[in-house]
C-alpha cells in the first residue's frame, strides 16, 4: 500500500498549521535547518497520531534542498514566473505546483519583530492594510488546504498572496510610497 507524502520545510507555526490540517494519513517529511527543532516537532506530531519523519534541511543549500524534493522547494521559494515554469514541467508528471506567499503572520518570530526596532513599521502596515491586522498560521493553512484538495485540481502555476492586502495597499493605497 502506498501513502501520499507531504513535505514540510521549516518546523514553524505556519508549516505546522498546514501539516496538522492536511497531513493526517500521509507520510510527513519535516525538514528544518535545526535538527533538534525538527525532532521535537516531529515527536509532538507523532504523539498526536501523525506519521512524521524529521529531516535536516537548509534552505540556503542547493544540495540540502535537492535531497528533500526540488519541486516543493520551487513552489515555496521561487518567484511567480519560476512557479509557472515548473508547473508546466511537473504537470507532465501529473503534479500541480503552486506557491503561497504569506505576509506577516503571527508566530513567535513575528512577535519579536513587532516588539523590535521595526515594530512601528509593522504596526503602521497593519493599521493601513485592508485587513487591519497580521494574519495567523491557520489562515495560511486555509489556503494550503484548498490548494492541496481535489477542489483545486485545476489550479497550477499560481502564487497566492496571503497578506491581508498589505501588498495591495503598498501599490494602490495608503502604504504607497510618497514620491518627492
Amino acid at each position: 500500500m502506498s501513502k501520499d507524502v507531504m513535505i514540510v520545510t521549516g518546523a514553524g507555526q505556519i508549516s505546522m498549521a498546514i501539516a496538522r490540517r492536511m497531513g493526517y494519513g500521509k507520510k510527513i517529511i519535516l525538514g528544518d535547518k535545526n535538527e533538534n527543532n525538527a525532532q521535537a516537532v516531529a515527536e509532538i506530531m507523532n504523539q498526536a497520531g501523525f506519521d512524521v519523519e524529521p529531516f535536516v534541511m537548509d534552505m540556503s543549500s542547493r544540495n540540502s534542498i535537492q535531497a528533500i524534493l526540488h519541486a516543493y522547494q520551487l513552489a515555496k521559494r521561487c518567484n511567480e514566473k519560476r512557479t509557472m515554469y515548473e508547473a508546466v514541467r511537473w504537470g507532465e508528471r501529473g503534479a500541480r505546483i503552486n506557491d503561497i506567499a504569506p505576509g506577516i503572520i503571527v508566530t513567535p518570530l513575528a512577535i519579536d519583530e513587532f516588539n523590535g526596532p521595526r515594530g512601528d513599521f509593522y504596526k503602521n502596515m497593519f493599521a493601513k492594510c485592508p485587513a487591519g491586522r497580521p494574519g495567523t498560521a491557520d489562515e495560511v493553512a486555509d489556503v494550503a488546504e484548498l490548494l492541496m484538495s481535489e477542489r483545486a485540481q485545476f489550479i497550477t502555476g499560481s502564487t497566492f498572496l496571503v497578506d491581508g492586502g498589505a501588498t495591495a495597499a503598498y501599490y494602490y493605497g495608503p502604504l504607497q510610497p510618497k514620491i518627492n
